[in-house]
């Protein structure tokens, strides 16, 4: 018997990686409203274009 395959990792979505650096960038500048409007951006997009399945958030 041979080990199932491990399943497929889903290709990254751009805009996620965008929003996500975005998010990243503001907490490193320490701009708090900045990295919120990202967050929320994301999952805005996330709903929309991922049928609400959020793909990895590189905090997780």
């Amino acid at each position: 018997m041979s080990a199932p395959a491990a399943p497929e990792e889903p290709e990254p979505c751009r805009t996620c990686q965008e929003f996500d650096l975005e998010e990243a960038v503001a907490r490193s500048e320490r701009d708090g409203s900045r990295e919120t409007d990202a967050r929320v951006l994301r999952r805005r997009h996330v709903e929309a274009a991922h049928a609400g399945v959020s793909p990895p958030h590189p905090r997780q």
